[in-house]
């Protein structure tokens, strides 16, 4: 663990703007910065990380905008990611581009259409062909190929075992959210420590809330182990080591939050 500490004015440090990037998008970069371990933080949409870090995270940047088609457009509104978002319909006389998901699993189809209202992204289905704005193209493709790489949450199938009122809400990443930002602050603070713990006995890594991405779940869950055990494991509680963890939780969710 590195003892930079983002809060500190005087830490050397490199600023990232990414006022341009919806919250789906940060999340999935301050996932793949902690499974690289590189330091950060975050204050609103900015992004800092040591000065001794910058190569690293210019190239996780770099790889994590070619891989969600990420497009610079300062003359456009910043993109929205909106759980509660309804259904755009196509605005007629535009012209259309048609994907043919005829192949593609019913889960995969939902999990599009969920993708796409979120972004509100206007669409319709002509039987399984999605069709989209043609303007829209490069930020579909880039939804589609989450979707098909099990980067954007997908429904269990019916037939699974799984009940859809066994599974955990998106809400818990709240959860964790609150008890990384109360435990940073004071690894004793017993609140945080109990909403930490109602938190872990709810969860399973296997099974990651609705709209979760798996690879953002698994390092939640073992962040909140790693602090379960600094707080818990031991006689004594390991305060530094529990702050260091409380901070990395809390940063990996802030985007989400």
């Amino acid at each position: 663990m590195s003892d930079w500490n983002p809060n500190d004015p005087d830490a050397p440090r490199v600023i990232y703007d990414l006022g341009m990037w919806s919250f789906d998008q940060q999340a999935e970069l301050a996932a793949e910065l902690a499974e690289a371990e590189v330091p950060h933080g975050w204050d609103g949409a900015e992004l800092y990380v040591p000065e001794d870090h910058e190569a690293a995270a210019d190239s996780i940047i770099t790889q994590v905008e070619a891989r969600l088609g990420i497009v610079y457009d300062r003359s456009a509104e910043p993109p929205t990611d909106n759980p509660a978002a309804e259904r755009v319909e196509l605005t007629p006389g535009e012209a259309t581009t048609e994907y043919d998901l005829e192949d593609w699993p019913e889960r995969e189809r939902d999990a599009a259409e969920r993708a796409l209202t979120r972004q509100g992204i206007p669409f319709r289905w002509e039987g399984s062909s999605l069709v989209v704005h043609t303007e829209d193209e490069d930020v579909v493709d880039s939804l589609l190929d989450m979707v098909e790489n099990g980067e954007v949450g997908q429904l269990d199938d019916p037939d699974d075992g799984d009940d859809e009122d066994d599974r955990l809400p998106f809400e818990i990443l709240s959860v964790f959210f609150l008890a990384g930002e109360r435990l940073r602050r004071d690894p004793l603070d017993a609140g945080g420590l109990e909403q930490l713990l109602e938190a872990v006995d709810a969860t399973e890594a296997e099974r990651p809330p609705y709209g979760v991405d798996p690879r953002l779940w698994t390092r939640v869950c073992e962040l909140a182990d790693e602090l379960t055990g600094a707080l818990v494991d031991e006689d004594t509680p390991d305060e530094d080591l529990a702050m260091e963890v409380a901070e990395e939780l809390h940063d990996l969710l802030r985007p989400y939050i």
